[in-house]
């Protein structure tokens, strides 16, 4: 589960099976609906880690 902002957009990407596996981007219209829609995909085990470029 990846959340990612241009700084304007918010997206969020569900993928499944690693690098080459499956990923579909749902938008968001903001940073609170980016972290509950990925909250909600995600298993209460995870934890959230910051990724940058």
């Amino acid at each position: 589960m990846y959340i990612r902002t241009d700084g304007e957009s918010w997206e969020v990407e569900a993928r499944a099976g690693g690098d080459a596996g499956r990923s579909k981007i749902y938008p968001c219209p903001g940073r609170q609906s980016a972290e509950i829609l990925a909250r909600a995909w995600m298993d209460e085990q995870s934890r959230w880690q910051v990724v940058t470029p």
